[in-house]
């Protein structure tokens, strides 16, 4: 996404969790980002410094990174529990001081802002802790709604928010740790609501898949409309391409579909009816409609895998906790959605996907 839009003329900035590679090479500055800060990988490792053992473990700690396109990452400082309840706070000024830059230059820009709440360990920023009255967890996303309300007024105050596509999502659905994992705080780390569907984090089920989904744009999407069609995160990669004016790479097979119609309102279809859902590198499950296919489960990343030599067959309009096998008598559900994951097997086949440890950017052998 970096890469198309810098290559647009776009300003590009991240803030926040990465989580797609610490090795160096592989940073946001190394994929199209103008500027970086944040940490490499996941917020659980802010942890590390005050578990037992690890000082003797040889395991080096993580640092919060401090990058610019084209130079080395500088280590700012190690990220531990005293700067977890903090960095959101710096994550958003750093934002705002990035969108004002930008506008002040009238450069168009596109800022990535992933923050590390609400993910483990649960610990709100000192101005919000107790603030609701109903435990950190409530803290915390009242401090997410006032940080995106502060990014919200900044376009208001700078006089771009007509002109500005606004996104609030979640790249997976609440975090789930038993309470009897080791951690060093008070709080509990099962933290949000799946609704009414089944499950969480580290599964194939709804619960996990199911994300909020805001998008604000002035003047080009009415106020106050919804829709229950489905929309994917890689989605946005030709749809963003489509409103920026930006050209989507034609040397690789494009998975994400153009949904800047729907959004907009032109159409009242999404133009996707389903996706492959994965766990790791295995397929667990193929989404159609309002329809579940599932070839394995497992109910947590440390759960029992199942693998079934039939695909359970779930109505999620009838069943959303996805308990009751209505294969029979709905054995034409297969035959209508596997068409897509026959697609992307092919798709895979004739164009594997990247090994790991290839040098980038990636040259693909060629095909015989």
């Amino acid at each position: 996404m970096a890469e198309m839009l810098s290559s647009a003329g776009y300003a590009t900035g991240m803030y926040g969790k990465w989580h797609l590679g610490r090795t160096p090479g592989r940073f946001p500055t190394d994929q199209g980002f103008d500027e970086w800060y944040g940490i490499p990988n996941s917020t659980d490792e802010s942890t590390y410094a005050s578990l037992d053992g690890f000082a003797q473990s040889g395991v080096k700690e993580t640092y919060v990174l401090d990058a610019v396109k084209g130079q080395t990452p500088k280590q700012v400082r190690p990220y531990r529990l005293d700067y977890r309840p903090l960095i959101d706070r710096d994550l958003t000024d750093r934002a705002k001081s990035f969108i004002r830059k930008n506008a002040k230059a009238n450069k168009p820009f596109f800022v990535y802002l992933p923050y590390t709440a609400t993910h483990f360990p649960t610990m709100p920023h000192p101005v919000f802790r107790g603030k609701s009255g109903n435990g950190p967890w409530a803290d915390l996303l009242m401090q997410i709604d006032s940080y995106t309300g502060e990014l919200l007024d900044t376009l208001e105050e700078l006089d771009i928010a007509d002109n500005t596509i606004f996104i609030f999502t979640a790249d997976n659905g609440p975090e789930a740790v038993r309470r009897d994992n080791t951690n060093l705080t008070t709080e509990t780390i099962i933290n949000g609501s799946s609704g009414p569907w089944r499950s969480t984090l580290f599964t194939s089920y709804e619960g996990a898949l199911r994300v909020p989904f805001a998008i604000r744009w002035p003047n080009k999407i009415k106020p106050g409309r919804h829709s229950d069609e489905i929309v994917h995160a890689m989605d946005m990669l030709p749809t963003l391409a489509t409103v920026a004016g930006a050209e989507v790479p034609q040397d690789r097979p494009i998975d994400g579909v153009d949904v800047s119609e729907f959004l907009t309102g032109d159409t009242n279809k999404s133009g996707r009816e389903g996706f492959v859902v994965y766990m790791g590198d295995q397929i667990f499950a193929v989404k159609w409609r309002n329809w579940k296919l599932h070839f394995k489960e497992q109910s947590g990343w440390d759960g029992t895998l199942k693998t079934y030599t039939m695909p359970r067959v779930y109505n999620l309009f009838l069943d959303p906790q996805e308990r009751n096998n209505v294969l029979f008598p709905h054995t034409w559900v297969p035959k209508a959605a596997l068409g897509q994951l026959q697609e992307h097997i092919v798709s895979l086949k004739q164009h594997p996907p990247i090994p790991m440890g290839a040098k980038d950017p990636y040259s693909p052998p060629a095909t015989k």
